[in-house]
């Protein structure tokens, strides 16, 4: 077991990583005297004796994108009002990001703010949407077109979720972990690299790989938790690309999968740009060898792709804030216009 403890934008939050978790989850709750936990109906059934075993009044509600929007919202807020719970209380969400997005932006407003406990069930939502305090809804099919910064006061990262589960479901999660290796860390992207989806399916890998993770994007936050120095664009490797391919295929392509093939774009855009050689084989390769399925980008129309990138929120002045690859473990902010983008995106497609 881990423990990180981290102030971020004058909040204190403690990051518990291991398995068996329970009895830890149980004494934090024992700091509030009425809590509510929202968990994913797929839990349900294989994990009743751990979800049992966490004492809270639970809610199990549908997860996936779709539960990112306003309908579930006033679900959620109406459970809320109906449970009585007040600012000094606690709300807590067992699941994925979708269920993390939902729940974490209903506890940033129910009220202006209630405590919030996590507990991410998957790899993504352990190393990334669980850290770093943004919450948001789907609007419009917009993607996080509605959102706040709000900070958990507790996350719980148990892997028992994981080591359980089908190795498979961990492919989403690699893909975040390898945008922070590949901006932050080049050791750890090595790591990755030397190893294979089933070599990563156990408690020991599994622990190290959320821990350096969530360390990344700790050290990145704490600079710019609010975005306003464009420091945590960094974070957004491969999401510009990403987003918009979620959009694009209306959710078909899950978020890992875009933003891995976000990676490789972006990367072979960096390329072009002047800032780095050409390293999107090796990021192709890499997401490939975990079994993320590598998108032929001739399927794709140029144009409607971009229409999507231009609702990124890195847009400013028409232009493009994307992050450009450097070299493993490093990466910068550079602006770059439409057509330029829109050249070089149809130059990628003509190669593959």
């Amino acid at each position: 077991m881990e423990r990180v403890e981290r102030s971020i934008n004058g909040k204190d939050i403690k990051i518990i990583i291991g398995s068996g978790l329970e009895n830890e989850i149980n004494r934090a709750m024992e700091n509030y005297s009425k809590n509510i936990s929202f968990v994913s109906r797929i839990l349900k059934e294989k994990y009743r004796n751990k979800i049992n075993a966490i004492y809270s009044n639970k809610y199990f509600i549908m997860d996936g994108e779709k539960s990112k929007s306003l309908r579930y919202f006033n679900i959620v807020i109406k459970k809320l009002l109906t449970a009585e719970i007040e600012r000094n209380n606690s709300v807590s969400y067992i699941g994925g990001g979708t269920i993390g997005d939902l729940i974490g932006y209903a506890a940033s407003v129910y009220k202006r703010g209630v405590n919030l406990t996590a507990i991410p069930t998957t790899l993504l939502a352990s190393v990334d949407s669980s850290i770093g305090g943004k919450n948001a809804l789907n609007f419009m099919d917009i993607k996080n077109a509605i959102g706040t910064f709000y900070n958990p006061d507790y996350i719980f990262d148990d892997v028992d979720f994981l080591v359980n589960s089908d190795a498979s479901l961990l492919k989403d999660g690699v893909a975040e972990s390898m945008k922070m290796a590949l901006i932050k860390d080049k050791n750890f992207f090595d790591y990755l690299m030397k190893n294979t989806i089933n070599s990563i399916h156990n408690k020991e890998s599994l622990e190290y790989i959320i821990s350096k993770s969530i360390k990344i994007k700790l050290d990145v936050i704490s600079q710019d938790f609010f975005d306003l120095k464009k420091l945590r664009y960094l974070l957004n490797f491969g999401h510009s690309i990403g987003h918009a391919l979620e959009s694009y295929s209306d959710n078909r392509i899950s978020h890992g999968t875009a933003v891995a093939n976000g990676m490789v774009l972006e990367s072979y855009i960096s390329y072009r740009s002047g800032f780095s050689d050409p390293f999107y084989d090796t990021i192709r390769s890499a997401i490939s060898g975990y079994g993320i399925p590598v998108i032929d980008f001739k399927s794709i129309e140029t144009e409607k792709l971009l229409s999507y990138i231009k609702n990124d929120k890195k847009v400013e002045g028409k232009k493009l804030n994307m992050v450009m690859l450097e070299e493993r473990g490093k990466a910068e902010i550079s602006e770059i216009d439409f057509q330029q983008l829109s050249n070089y995106i149809n130059d990628y497609r003509a190669r593959t």
